[in-house]
Order: C-alpha cells, then sequence, then structure tokens
C-alpha cells in the first residue's frame, strides 16, 4: 500500500506528495462501482477498511510533519486526506444501501411467490388464512431470516428456506381450513353465519353442527305444529260461524213461510248520545210507529 512521506526541518526535506497526489487519485477511480455479487460487496467493504488506513496515515503524516514554514505541504495533505474521508463515508454508505436494496428484493421476491399461492384459494379460504396466517407475520419472518447472513449466497438460502417453510405451512394450514368448511352444510348456511370464526378455530365442529341443526328442526317443528293448531282453531271457528247461518236461515224461512201472520216485536237499540239528541230520536220513533207501540226511551247509566 502506497505511505505519504513527510518529513521536515522548518522546511521540507523530502516529500513524494505530488506523486502521492496522482497515485491517491487513480486508486480513488479504480473503487468499486458493481455490487452483484459476494465478490463485490466483500471488494467495496475492504475498499472501506483501506480508506480509512490511508485517511488515517496522511493525518499522522501530518502531524509529524506539522513544524515550521510547511502550511502549502500541509494544506495539499489535508486536502488528499479529505478526499479519502468524504470517499469512504460515501461508499459506506453506499455499500450498506446497495446491501439492503438486495435484501429488500429478495424478501420481496419470496412474499410475492408466497403471495400468489396464497390468494389463489377460492375467497373464503383467503379470508380464513388472514386470520390464521396474517401477512404481516409472513412478511416479518422472512426479514427476520436475514438476519446475521453475511454473504449474499447465504442470505438468499436462508431466505428460499422460509419461504418453503411458509409455503409448506399454508398448504397445510388451507386444507385443514377447507376440510372445516365442508362440515358447514350449504343447505343450513344460515345457521353458520359465524363460519369464519368457527372454521379459523380449533374447536370440535361436529357437535356444534348436530346441535344447531336439531334446534333447527325443534323449531319447524314447532312452528308446523302451530300451522296446524291455528288452521284447525279456524276450521272450527268457520263451522261455528256456518252453523249459525244455516240456523238464522231456518228462522228467516221459517218467518217467510208465516209472512201473513202478524207478531209483537221488541227492538231494543243501545247507543251513545247527548240527552236533547236521544229524546228527539225517541219522539221520531213514535211518530213513525204510533204509540201504541210503546216506544220508550231508559237511560243507561
Amino acid at each position: 500500500m502506497f505511505d505519504l512521506i513527510l518529513s521536515t526541518e522548518s522546511r521540507v526535506l523530502s516529500t513524494n506528495i505530488t506523486d502521492f497526489e496522482k497515485q491517491a487519485d487513480q486508486f480513488l477511480s479504480t473503487l468499486t462501482v458493481k455490487f452483484e455479487t459476494d465478490e463485490d460487496f466483500a471488494a467495496a467493504k475492504e475498499e472501506v477498511k483501506i480508506l480509512k488506513e490511508v485517511e488515517d496515515k496522511i493525518r499522522n503524516s501530518i502531524k509529524l510533519a506539522q513544524s515550521g514554514e510547511i502550511a502549502k505541504l500541509i494544506e495539499s495533505a489535508e486536502k488528499i486526506a479529505e478526499k479519502f474521508r468524504e470517499e469512504r463515508l460515501k461508499r459506506d454508505k453506499l455499500v450498506k444501501s446497495k446491501e439492503s436494496d438486495i435484501k429488500e428484493n429478495i424478501v420481496n421476491t419470496a412474499f410475492e411467490n408466497i403471495s400468489k399461492v396464497r390468494y389463489g384459494y377460492e375467497s373464503d379460504i383467503s379470508l380464513a388464512l388472514e386470520r390464521t396466517m396474517p401477512k404481516q407475520d409472513l412478511l416479518k419472518r422472512l426479514h427476520n431470516a436475514t438476519a446475521r447472513r453475511s454473504t449474499l449466497a447465504t442470505l438468499q438460502k436462508a431466505v428460499q428456506a422460509e419461504e418453503n417453510l411458509i409455503l409448506a405451512e399454508l398448504a397445510q394450514e388451507s386444507a385443514r381450513l377447507i376440510a372445516r368448511r365442508k362440515l358447514l352444510p350449504v343447505s343450513h348456511e344460515h345457521l353458520f353465519k359465524d363460519w369464519l370464526e368457527l372454521i379459523t378455530s380449533n374447536c370440535d365442529l361436529k357437535p356444534i353442527v348436530e346441535e344447531r341443526i336439531e334446534m333447527e328442526e325443534q323449531r319447524e317443528q314447532a312452528r308446523v305444529a302451530q300451522a296446524q293448531a291455528e288452521a284447525e282453531k279456524a276450521k272450527t271457528e268457520e263451522a261455528k260461524t256456518e252453523s249459525a247461518v244455516e240456523k238464522t236461515q231456518e228462522n228467516l224461512t221459517a218467518l217467510n213461510e208465516n209472512d201473513s201472520k202478524t207478531y209483537r216485536f221488541e227492538v231494543r237499540i243501545g247507543f251513545t248520545s247527548t240527552l236533547s239528541k236521544a229524546i228527539e230520536l225517541a219522539k221520531q220513533v213514535k211518530e213513525q210507529f204510533g204509540l201504541e207501540n210503546n216506544v220508550s226511551l231508559k237511560k243507561m247509566n
């Protein structure tokens, strides 16, 4: 590795600063710009270390040589050291940013693969899977798989392993949910409006299904019995009404047969009115039927 020489005795005794600056600029121009493989990242990280070492050496040379009239020399050395400092900071940030981007791309690709499978099921099962295996939890698992991975190869391998594990768990859980969904009969769908809670739980569905269907059948039997009772009651009432009508008809027929005879009848009418109106009504009845029919007005309360 190249070193800056500054040896002074109140004057510059020896220096290679001109050649050193050219050498430094040449080195800076050859720094890694591609970030695709583990070797690329390893080289970039090593360059960060070298930049720091050179910067420290330059600053140390400055401290050792900082005496006498060498301000221009020191200024030049400071500028070179600053170049290395700036490049070191920029490169360190760039390496971390590229690593983060690649890590994020690997995780997102795995998550997209999982999502295609996850949302490939029918809507009911996809909805249930969101309850038992939330997508945020799955994404978190993929991110956790990237922890403490020093190379791209180990990072990719760890995320792939976690992706395969999640896909296997999804297949197992979806099979469980599908089987439990089938236990809820479509013919009695109205009895299982809480189907999502039922199939995502771990409770035994068979006794719950049997109990609800049995209760529904009991309600239906009670409804039928009530309807039959009401129909029977209506039939009885209708028979009574028909009997009364027939009896009335018989009476009218008998009266019609003897219509030439006269009889004495009494008609009573109860009504609510003021006293003056009641008296007036009684007068009108008397005028119509005559005094011999003994029309009378009686106050009931």
